[in-house]
């Protein structure tokens, strides 16, 4: 789809594909624990989630229509896990219940000043493959952004079934939007070398700047950009999260400062910031513009204990105030 239609654009809904399951997120960890040893939090909760179900409840708060393919096990997790979507009005339609299966589980570990570390068991997950993507196709028909994240957390979907299936996106005029997420394998080199053909089929690509630097080797997101941009995205975008947000298209690079909050955890605020740059791209702003909608929306959520995914109309007062030298471009 051409990046010069936004009436198409907001005619249709988002369709975000990609691992669903469980977080525990236990917060206010100290430090890890040694083999043998045990250390403690102070609170936890168990939520709804993974890179697709994270998205899609912050695009269903800014207002955006949104579809989800996935995968979820007959038990309760997975029944928890469609039952939230719903509740925030997303289309559950392609998620996909595997009978006698057991939904995917995270222990998200925080630490006192919001930085965090998994531990995952991919359930159900594992087996989501190319095949069951392509049987659940009229979701992805109907919308015009097709997002593809948390690819490897979804390990029966290769890198070549991602080019494949952002390929077919491509050739019905969606725009195509990836977040792998990390790597557990630690980035090898035929894991990159076969990122670039995906890459090479994708509008949108939003890491976050680990991500960047693991693929590229470079020490900046100044750096890192443009080398990414060179590997065939139309678009790349850098979540530096305290540090900010990084935008490039064509030759020209975009940087936005972070807002200063207070980090209650930041489990799922670069998916949050995905939503919220959605919003502003969906829209036609200028990228830059599309950038402080993103990091407003993330700061919102990783500030808050309860009713974390903020409404629309929180985002843009937010916003406005909050960066005053590009509110012009965000137009609501």
């Amino acid at each position: 789809m051409s990046l010069k239609q936004p009436q198409e654009l907001l005619k249709h809904p988002v369709c975000v594909i990609g691992n669903l399951c469980v977080d525990l997120i236990i917060r206010n960890v100290p430090a890890m624990p040694v083999w043998g040893q045990e250390v403690n939090g102070t609170n936890h909760m168990l939520v709804s989630s993974g890179q697709t179900g994270y998205t899609a409840f912050a695009l269903r708060r800014l207002g955006i229509p949104t579809s989800v393919i996935g995968s979820v096990g007959e038990d309760l997790n997975g029944k928890q896990i469609i039952e939230d979507l719903k509740s925030y009005g997303v289309d559950t339609d392609g998620v996909i219940v595997t009978p006698g299966g057991q939904t995917g589980i995270t222990v998200a570990i925080v630490r006192e000043d919001g930085e965090r570390a998994f531990i995952s068991t991919l359930g159900t997950s594992k087996d989501f493959n190319e095949e069951m993507i392509l049987n659940q196709w009229n979701k992805p028909s109907e919308a015009s952004i097709f997002c593809l994240v948390g690819l490897f957390s979804t390990p029966s979907l290769t890198l070549k079934s991602a080019a494949r299936l952002l390929r077919k996106a491509r050739q019905a005029n969606k725009v195509t939007m990836l977040d792998t997420g990390w790597d557990p394998q630690n980035w090898q080199p035929n894991t990159i070398a076969g990122l670039k053909e995906v890459l090479s089929e994708t509008t949108l690509f939003m890491p976050n700047f680990d991500e960047a630097h693991a693929i590229t080797g470079e020490n900046t997101p100044e750096g890192a950009i443009i080398t990414l941009k060179e590997l065939g995205p139309e678009i790349v975008v850098i979540k530096c999260g305290s540090e900010g947000s990084y935008c490039r298209k064509d030759d020209v690079t975009f940087f936005v400062p972070p807002r200063k909050v207070h980090v209650f955890d930041a489990v799922g605020a670069g998916d949050t910031f995905n939503a919220g740059f959605l919003f502003g791209f969906r829209h036609d702003w200028p990228l830059d513009a599309c950038l402080a909608f993103g990091n407003t929306t993330a700061s919102i959520y990783i500030s808050r204990i309860t009713d974390r995914w903020p409404w629309l109309e929180e985002v843009t007062a937010t916003a406005k105030t909050s960066y005053p030298f590009i509110s012009g471009g965000i137009k609501i």
